[in-house]
């Protein structure tokens, strides 16, 4: 507005992005409101019935410890397993890079804090905040980061805001966008001022640039550094621990299959497959169900006795390993064991893949060289999958009818087992180095080297 005759001038507007952000926290804090009470019955449940819900409570409301030591803090967050296993070579070439940091990881799921304390030993590990009132602030004032490095996509807007009150600088490492977010989002674009609150984008292929892109982002700001998980996994890292697992799972020559990260059903319809795909097969099978989430175990033991098998619980056996009867299903209901038994298996199944789901790690088996399968539903792994098909690297089957077909010609052909794995781990090896370049990119977020927190 233009200055009056008087001389003085009327107020300047508030700027638009402003308005913006003063409308998306205005609609976004009474719908987190609401959809805390809706939810408020199944919270109460897990924190009177679960333990790990009661134990990471107070640092959901952003009482997390502050750190010892006085060194400057980089706060790196993993919403669950995936993004917390992602993060490890990340997390060590940092460490190694500099040791003048404190680094603290933060996780959303209980697994994903269970695994996070596994792999991250001596660094601190909390729970990330609840994205209300005034939680995602008190966890920053109590930490003090010098930056905070997301693991994929994480945009909360009340936790992004306290960020930027604080100078706090906040990158996405790692990044994607699936095709389901993008189209929400898109949607509500107008609405969107949280994400100019982050400084840096670091995403994973050109697809997921392009969408934030079409999203308004600064292109300055998105950056193709590759996936970090091709750096995380270690060919053939875990062959001690198939060294000791194989001959107990196989004392007759079995030919061991692997059902990965698997969800509802899925258990039931390998076994079927499986039970059809041994029809006049030389060799006696082996089955071992790791499911993705472990609490199913119980019901999971239900299907599988309802089917005529006997079923073991790994976590009755860990430390004995007493000798595996023929026809056993070996369950195993803890955290942090898939790897292990990935790298002691024939073939690996991946799961997730047969219902809608999106699909789980399968670069996992790949990196232990083993033949590796998954369903048609695999759109959070897009790009891992075409490069795993490209090489004809994997088997992908079109449903749950196609699983015993696949699962009978791998299991009669060694030498297309063998060819899958080599394959799988070359594919992997091309594509590491991402880690290298997002580091690059993140520097001038770090500060310099040396110094306290004062």
């Amino acid at each position: 507005m233009n200055a009056s005759a008087g001389g003085t001038s009327a107020a300047l507007p508030v700027p638009r992005s402003r308005l913006r952000g003063w409308l998306t926290m205005g609609i976004y804090q009474p719908l987190f409101l609401l959809a805390f009470l809706v939810y408020s019955p199944v919270l109460l449940w897990r924190l009177a019935f679960d333990a790990r819900y009661r134990k990471g409570l107070r640092e959901r409301m952003g009482y997390v410890p502050g750190p010892a030591g006085g060194r400057p803090v980089v706060w790196i967050h993993g919403v669950s397993v995936g993004e917390v296993k992602a993060a490890s070579h990340f997390v060590a070439r940092l460490r190694q890079q500099r040791p003048d940091l404190q680094l603290v990881v933060s996780a959303t799921t209980p697994n994903g804090h269970v695994v996070a304390r596994q792999e991250y030993k001596d660094l601190p590990v909390v729970f990330y905040p609840l994205d209300f009132g005034r939680f995602p602030a008190r966890a920053l004032d109590r930490l003090r980061p010098r930056c905070v490095l997301l693991m994929e996509l994480e945009i909360w807007p009340n936790f992004l805001q306290a960020a930027r009150k604080r100078d706090v600088p906040v990158a996405v490492i790692n990044g994607r966008i699936s095709e389901r977010t993008f189209r929400g989002y898109r949607l509500a674009r107008g609405l969107l001022p949280q994400l100019d609150l982050i400084s840096t984008y670091c995403v994973q292929d050109r697809a997921y640039q392009k969408r934030l892109l079409d999203l308004g982002v600064d292109p300055a700001r998105v950056h193709v550094t590759g996936n970090m998980k091709y750096d995380s996994v270690v060919m053939g890292s875990h062959a001690d621990a198939a060294a000791r697992l194989r001959p107990w799972l196989a004392p007759r020559g079995e030919l061991v299959v692997v059902a990965g990260s698997t969800h509802a059903d899925e258990e039931l319809w390998l076994l079927q497959a499986l039970g059809a795909a041994s029809s006049g097969l030389a060799q006696p099978l082996r089955t071992v169900l790791v499911p993705r989430h472990p609490e199913r175990a119980a019901a999971i033991a239900e299907q599988v006795a309802g089917l005529g098998l006997e079923v073991l619980r790994w976590s009755s056996v860990a430390e004995a390993l007493p000798p595996l009867p023929e026809r056993t299903v070996v369950l195993v209901d803890t955290i942090g064991q898939l790897q292990r038994f990935y790298a002691a298996c024939d073939v690996a199944f991946v799961g997730g893949s047969l219902i809608p789901h999106g699909g789980q790690n399968m670069l996992e088996p790949a990196a232990q060289g083993r033949a590796t399968l998954f369903g048609p539903h695999t759109a959070n792994f897009r790009r891992d999958v075409e490069l795993l098909l490209a090489a004809d690297a994997a088997v992908q089957v079109p449903d749950r009818d196609g699983l015993a077909a696949a699962l009978a010609q791998l299991l009669r052909d060694p030498a297309r087992r063998a060819r899958l794995g080599a394959d799988a781990t070359r594919v992997i090896a091309e594509n590491q180095g991402a880690t290298l370049r997002t580091l690059e990119l993140v520097a001038g977020l770090l500060g310099a080297p040396g110094g306290t927190v004062g």
